[in-house]
């Protein structure tokens, strides 16, 4: 996808679907999407916004919609979704094990190996503690 703004729409979905994971979504949670979305798009969000992706995300599964995308994303693209969402699942301090599984079903349907999704969330974790 080369659209940035296409591709980070797709960002604040995966995002939002991974802070939700865990059955809510909480401020802590939201001001990270919201910050993550600034540094994407250059554009601020407003917590209406990410409810209203919230609310459209129940009506249809990340899964399918990262399955469709992944042949027009680039790896980069893939990459920078799945950093996004790891983000976002460390927003609460705490790893609850429906996100982990969301994290690899993600990865999975933008045909992402386990070997490439460990190295990546490795590679954003070392980093994320500098």
């Amino acid at each position: 996808m080369s659209d940035k703004t296409g591709s980070c729409d797709v960002i604040l979905k995966a995002m939002v679907a991974m802070a939700s994971a865990d059955g809510h979504l909480d401020s802590r949670e939201v001001g990270l999407i919201q910050d993550i979305f600034k540094d994407c798009t250059g554009k601020a969000l407003g917590a209406d916004a990410v409810a209203r992706a919230a609310h459209q995300n129940e009506a249809e599964d990340i899964r399918n919609v990262l399955a469709d995308l992944a042949p027009s994303l680039d790896l980069t693209t893939k990459d920078e979704i799945l950093c996004a969402a790891y983000r976002v699942l460390l927003a609460d301090n705490r790893v609850a094990g429906e996100e982990r599984k969301e994290l690899h079903e993600m990865a999975r349907a933008l045909h992402i190996s386990e070997i490439h999704l460990s190295a990546l969330l490795e590679e954003l974790a070392a980093s994320l503690h500098e």
